[in-house]
């Protein structure tokens, strides 16, 4: 059972990353990630929580007040492409054709490439 304090981290956190998804886009990467790390959470744990997070509670929302603004073509090549990367990496992953190691260095490349 977590205790009171952890579950008011992760509800932040998640208040966060759902701001921050809902005005520019970004968040379930970059900032939800290190941030549920910071909390002791694996990274397969979080990439977890991050999958079921967008799966369908953030993204709701977003495309119910986004829904005007929706171009189908792209919507659709881009769902397509994100379906096959996201099974692609996880298998990669769950397979251990990565390790954790690898994992960590990964997010801290990406990280430092999109802070500049």
């Amino acid at each position: 059972m977590f205790s009171l304090l952890k579950c008011v981290s992760y509800f932040i956190i998640g208040s966060i990353a759902g701001v921050s998804m809902g005005t520019i886009g970004m968040g379930a990467g970059s900032i939800t990630v290190p941030l549920l790390l910071y909390t002791g959470l694996t990274i397969p744990q979080t990439i977890a929580v991050i999958m079921v997070m967008q799966l369908l509670p953030q993204s709701l929302p977003g495309v119910y007040n986004y829904r005007k603004h929706i171009i189908w073509e792209p919507t659709i090549l881009v769902i397509i492409g994100s379906l096959f990367g996201i099974w692609f990496g996880s298998y990669m992953v769950a397979n251990k054709y990565i390790s954790e190691q690898i994992q960590y260095k990964m997010i801290t490349v990406f990280l430092f490439i999109s802070s500049i």
